[in-house]
């Protein structure tokens, strides 16, 4: 079993190509997360805070030999011209990996009648080459093709588990999605029949430019200003209890919280000041409520800076643990809204 090393191409405020509401560093950013989350320890990911291109990362690319690395893209071109291939140095012949990987993509993102394509104009392959690393570069479809951006956000999860099947890694069991594929269009409030209470989640959030916004509950409103990114979330619940948490972009995952108190920097709010790229929400339900009405979830998504919601998240409604979080790693977030 190869081990496989993930570099996400662009980044570093170099957006890639952009088509069809979408940037292509944030996209295979995204399936690199999910190839990592599915991948396990025989994964790991480039930074994605960085342009490997850019700043010549390979060449002081400094991890084992037996690690096969692949670079994600997405194409653009025409809005006709549309599928996936494979990219490798000019003059080396394809390996089992591209072979694998070229007749994945082919079969999933048709449309290339070639689906090798070996290169002597781009720098990373020559650098990896120099350094005597096994790479290649995947185009993921073209961006500028709507089919390509459906079938990439749909079937992300396929995506990701066929490239590392054709590196011979087995995907682990479900994991659920670190960033949502497709935005939706937003719910109305939920209302309940005959007497079931309304639970209502209240939550407000800061910025740098703006400090604390004011509170909001529910779906009454979003929180947060398009444009500014957000610093730091509390939370709170009128019945049960939750707990919350945030991961600082080029950072981690904060301790979880529980309060609802912005003058209450240990336990009052999630966030350290660092601009906020993903939240997760655990709602615990009071258990005569559980009992009588069934189980409560909550549910919550977040947008990326001037960009539409991801999908909606929501944990597990048996009690058992987090299906899943809002965002995405990277890439800071303007709105937040929970009910």
């Amino acid at each position: 079993m190869a081990k496989l090393f993930v570099i996400a191409g662009h980044g570093a405020g170099d957006p890639g190509a952009c088509g069809n509401g979408y940037a292509e560093a944030e996209r295979v950013r995204a399936l690199a997360q999910r190839i990592k989350d599915f991948g396990g320890g025989n994964v790991m990911l480039g930074d994605f805070n960085r342009n490997y291109y850019a700043d010549n990362g390979i060449s002081s690319l400094n991890i084992s030999k037996d690690y096969k690395i692949i670079e994600l893209h997405m194409d653009s071109g025409t809005t006709s011209a549309k599928g996936g291939h494979v990219i490798i140095k000019l003059g080396f012949d394809p390996d089992e990996y591209d072979n694998a990987l070229a007749n994945f993509i082919g079969g999933i993102l048709p449309g290339r009648s070639k689906l090798i394509d070996g290169r002597s104009d781009l720098a990373n392959p020559n650098r990896a080459a120099a350094k005597g690393y096994n790479y290649r570069l995947l185009e993921c479809g073209f961006i500028s093709n709507a089919g390509d951006v459906a079938i990439f956000n749909g079937k992300m999860d396929e995506i990701a588990k066929g490239i590392l099947a054709a590196f011979g890694i087995g995907a682990g069991t479900y994991v659920p999605p670190s960033t949502p594929s497709t935005p939706v269009v937003q719910p109305s409030t939920p209302s309940f029949s005959g007497t079931k209470p309304t639970i209502n989640f209240k939550y407000r959030v800061r910025t740098n430019e703006d400090g604390w916004l004011p509170e909001v509950v529910n779906l009454a409103d979003y929180a947060g200003i398009p444009g500014h990114a957000i610093t730091d979330i509390a939370i709170g619940v009128d019945q049960g209890s939750l707990w919350y948490q945030v991961h600082v972009k080029g950072g981690g995952w904060l301790p979880k919280v529980t309060g609802y108190n912005i003058n209450d920097y240990n336990n009052g709010y999630a966030g350290n000041g660092q601009v906020i790229d993903a939240v997760r929400v655990y709602y615990n339900t009071p258990n005569d409520y559980a009992n009588k009405y069934g189980y409560q979830k909550a549910q919550y998504r977040v947008s990326p800076v001037n960009r539409n919601y991801y999908s909606w998240q929501y944990d597990n409604e048996t009690g058992n643990g987090q299906d899943g979080y809002a965002g995405a790693f990277g890439v800071a977030i303007d709105r937040f809204q929970l009910f």
